[in-house]
C-alpha cells in the first residue's frame, strides 16, 4: 500500500512518491496512429475517458529506436549514452564476439524500481519476453516486495529469481506462443491480478511489437489488440491507478 511520501533520488533526477498505485504501460512499437485509429472507431472508450481526465502527449523515442534502449531508458529515467543499453547487439571487448546486449551486466545505471524498493516501495515488473525481464529487474530483491517475470516463462517463475512461483496462477491464461498477441494480453491481464493483489506502489507492463510488426494501424488484428488493450486499461483504472502508457518506439511501413 501507499504509505510513504518521500522523495526518491536515482540517477541524478528526484521522484515523487506515487500518490495513488503507478501503472507504467510500454505498449511496444505503438505508433500514435495505432491508437488513433482505434479510438476513432470507437474501439477504446476507457483511454477515451482517461486521457479526458489527463492528458496525451507526443514524444520522440531515444535513439537508437530500438526495444531495450528504449524500455531502459523509461525506467532509469537517462538516454543510452548513460544507461549502457545502446542497442540489440555489441562487440564484447573481453571476447571479440557479437552478443545480445540483454545481460544485465551490460547495464550501467540504476533503474527508478530498484531505488523505490531501497526507499520501501512495492514493485512488480510483467514483460511479454524474458531477455527484457533480466534487464529490468536488475537490483530487485525478491524478498516479498518485488516480482518480476515474463509472459514467455510465465510457468517458470520461482519465488528465488521471480518473487513468484508459476505466474500461470495469476491469470488462469495458458503460456501464449512468443509470436502472439496473446503474449501481450498476458502482461495485462498480469498487471490487474497484481494489482488486486500484491496492490504494488509501482508496476511497470511491457508489451511486445508482434501485432505492429504484422498488421498496420486501422486494420482488423491491429484494432483488435488495442480493443483488448482497452478492456485491461479500463480493469486498471477501475481499481483507482495512476496509468501512465508511453511507446518504446514508432512503426514504418515496410516493403
Amino acid at each position: 500500500m501507499i504509505q510513504n511520501r518521500k522523495t526518491v533520488s536515482v540517477n541524478g533526477r528526484n521522484y515523487a512518491w506515487p500518490e495513488a498505485p503507478l501503472v507504467v504501460i510500454c505498449c511496444d512499437g505503438s505508433e500514435p496512429a495505432y491508437m488513433e485509429e482505434a479510438r476513432a472507431k470507437g474501439l477504446m472508450p476507457n483511454l477515451d475517458r482517461m486521457i479526458g481526465k489527463g492528458e496525451s502527449r507526443l514524444g520522440l523515442s531515444a535513439m537508437p529506436s530500438f526495444t531495450n534502449p528504449n524500455n531502459l531508458s523509461i525506467v532509469t529515467g537517462r538516454p543510452p549514452a548513460i544507461h549502457g543499453i545502446c542497442g540489440n547487439y555489441l562487440i564484447d571487448p573481453e571476447t571479440g564476439a557479437e552478443v545480445m546486449m540483454n545481460d544485465p551486466k551490460w547495464l550501467r545505471a540504476p533503474t527508478i524500481f530498484a531505488a523505490f524498493q531501497k526507499a520501501g516501495a512495492k514493485v512488480a515488473v510483467v514483460t511479454a519476453k524474458d531477455k527484457l525481464r533480466l534487464l529490468l529487474g536488475k537490483g530487485l530483491v525478491f524478498d516479498g516486495s518485488a516480482i518480476a517475470f515474463s509472459s514467455e516463462k510465465a510457468d517458470k517463475a520461482t519465488l528465488a529469481d521471480n518473487g513468484i512461483e508459476d505466474a500461470r496462477r495469476l491469470t488462469g491464461l495458458p503460456v501464449p506462443d512468443v509470436y502472439s498477441a496473446e503474449l501481450s494480453e498476458f502482461v495485462f491481464a498480469a498487471g490487474v491480478e497484481l494489482l488486486k493483489t500484491m496492490k504494488p506502489d509501482l508496476m511497470y507492463l511491457s508489451t511486445t511489437d508482434y501485432v505492429q510488426h504484422k498488421h498496420a494501424p486501422g486494420s482488423p488484428k491491429a484494432n483488435e489488440f488495442y480493443a483488448m488493450m482497452d478492456r485491461y486499461l479500463g480493469a486498471l483504472d477501475a481499481q483507482g491507478a495512476t496509468v501512465v502508457i508511453v511507446a518504446d518506439h514508432g512503426m514504418k511501413d515496410k516493403h
